[in-house]
């Protein structure tokens, strides 16, 4: 057996020990947390054992979560997320569904759209940077020759813009993401418009 090979043996030992250690304090927590996101109670057992195995062959590969029952739990949003993937049904799009061109994305449009009562909410200075770069797809630079502005201005701008408007979606809705942004669910608060 080679030095590498029995490095990585250990390593397969020493994650196999730390992951046993941390099955009994977070098996109920993760759990729970699946039970709450899928209606059947096998399914959430199947996709702990997964979580748990995507664990082992990630420490065994040399991970080192410094947090880790958060590590976890975003492993448990992934798989979450990779299950509702491969139970959406899928279907051949119509052949007279028009392309918008090269680089457009249609789900992209439609986001844009939904933030455009966000946007118009804003002061009129940070209004007109969020509208121009968010759904007229202008750049910093562009957008700072347009309106005499340095592109320092334009980037504070847009820093400060996207902060009132992170703020106002957020007031509006209750969103759950993964730790890398990714959204997993999202829903109107009470008594929001």
């Amino acid at each position: 057996m080679s030095d590498e090979s029995r490095k990585q043996t250990d390593r397969s030992r020493a994650a196999s020990r730390e992951l046993a250690a941390a099955y009994p304090r977070f098996r109920a927590g993760l759990l729970a947390f699946l039970r709450s996101k899928v209606s059947e109670p096998a399914v959430a057992e199947d996709l702990l054992h997964e979580v748990f195995l995507k664990a082992l062959d990630a420490l065994g590969r040399g991970a080192r979560p410094s947090n880790l029952p958060a590590w976890l739990r975003t492993i448990a949003a992934n798989a979450l997320t990779d299950h509702y993937r491969r139970a959406r049904p899928t279907e051949a799009l119509p052949a007279d569904l028009a392309d918008g061109g090269p680089g457009y994305n249609q789900a992209e449009q439609e986001v844009a759209a939904c933030l455009i009562p966000f946007i118009n909410g804003l002061p009129p200075k940070y209004r007109r940077v969020m509208y121009a770069t968010t759904l007229e797809g202008k750049s910093g630079a562009q957008l700072s020759r347009e309106l005499g502005l340095t592109p320092s201005a334009i980037k504070s701008r847009m820093a400060r813009g996207r902060a009132m408007l992170r703020e106002a979606i957020l007031d509006c809705c209750h969103i759950e993401a993964t730790a890398g942004g990714e959204i997993l669910e999202y829903r109107r608060r009470r008594g929001k418009p």
